[in-house]
């Protein structure tokens, strides 16, 4: 493994919205995390509040190689530059993200942030 892998995902339904967030460490460890949102939320809003969360934690951590994944290609997409948004509340959301891209040290100079899509949750069901 070449950097720290983080797996999320985020959920929302008529009972609340959620993040579940895995860090992989360079060892193989799993740094393992859920959150209950207190505020309602579209699947995509929780999508990229699990993104954050988890880029947080890993510039907690402060992790120098991180690989994203993430469920959602519409979310890659977006962040990926292949997508615009037309909603408001998911154009603040991208935008969050864009500056961390460009501006976190987790993220090495030779990489770019990589967002790439897996159909895997990151928990066990």
């Amino acid at each position: 493994m070449e950097g720290w892998i983080l797996n999320m995902d985020g959920a929302s339904n008529s009972k609340g919205t959620g993040v579940g967030i895995i860090l992989t460490t360079l060892e193989g460890f799993l740094i393992e995390q859920s959150y209950s949102l207190g505020f309602r939320a579209t699947n995509n809003e929780a999508e990229y509040e699990a993104i954050i969360v988890g880029l947080k934690m890993a510039t907690t951590l402060e992790v120098t190689k991180l690989e994203v994944h993430c469920n959602s290609l519409l979310i890659v997409s977006q962040i990926n530059g292949e997508y615009t948004t037309k909603d408001d509340r998911i154009a603040a959301y991208l935008e969050i993200v864009m500056i961390w891209k460009a501006n976190s040290p987790v993220v090495t100079s030779s990489k770019s942030l990589d967002l790439k899509t897996s159909m895997q949750t990151p928990w066990p069901h």
